[in-house]
C-alpha cells in the first residue's frame, strides 16, 4: 500500500507543478493583453479624437477592466485549486509517515500573512484597474487638483472636530 500511496503522492506533487504552471501562464497572457491594452489607450490618447470616436477609448478601458475582473477570479480559482491538492498531499504525507511539504508551510505561516495580500500575482489585476480608472477620470477631463483640495479641506475639518 505504501507504493501505491507513494506514486499517488508524486502524482499529486506533479499535478501541484502543472496547475501552478498553467497559473503563471495564465498571468503571463493577461499580463500582455493589459500591456497591450495600455500602449493602444495611449495611442488613443495621443491622436486627440482625431478620427476616433469618442466612446472607444472607454469602451476599451471598461473591457480592459473586465478582464482583470476574469483574471482575479482566475488566480482565486487556481489558490482554491491548489489548496484541494495540498490537502491530499497533506493525507498522503500522513499515511505515508514523512511530511515534508506540509512542514514546509507550517514554517511559511507566521512569515506570508501580509505578504500574499501583496504578491504580484493578486495586485496586478487591482494595479491595472486602479489605471483604467485613473484613465478614465482624466479622460472624462476629472480636476484632480480641485478634488484634492476637497479631500484636505474635508480632513482638515474632521480633524478640527475631534479636538
Amino acid at each position: 500500500m505504501a507504493d501505491n500511496a507513494f506514486d499517488f503522492y508524486k502524482l499529486l506533487v506533479e499535478e501541484v507543478r502543472e496547475a501552478r504552471r498553467a497559473r503563471r501562464e495564465l498571468s503571463n497572457m493577461f499580463l500582455t493583453l493589459n500591456t497591450g491594452g495600455v500602449g493602444a489607450l495611449g495611442f488613443l490618447a495621443q491622436s486627440n479624437g482625431q478620427h476616433v470616436h469618442p466612446a472607444l477609448p472607454v469602451l476599451l478601458t471598461v473591457a480592459l477592466a473586465l478582464t482583470c475582473v476574469i483574471w482575479a477570479t482566475s488566480n482565486h480559482y487556481y489558490t482554491l485549486l491548489l489548496a484541494a491538492k495540498y490537502k491530499g498531499i497533506y493525507a498522503l504525507e500522513a499515511e505515508l509517515g514523512r511530511n515534508p511539504i506540509q512542514q514546509e508551510w507550517t514554517q511559511l505561516q507566521g512569515k506570508r500573512g501580509a505578504l500574499k495580500w501583496f504578491s504580484l500575482e493578486r495586485m496586478m489585476p487591482a494595479l491595472f484597474m486602479v489605471g483604467y480608472a485613473a484613465f478614465l477620470a482624466i479622460h472624462a477631463g476629472l480636476d484632480f487638483g480641485a478634488l484634492y483640495e476637497r479631500a484636505r479641506a474635508l480632513v482638515v475639518e474632521l480633524l478640527a472636530q475631534t479636538h
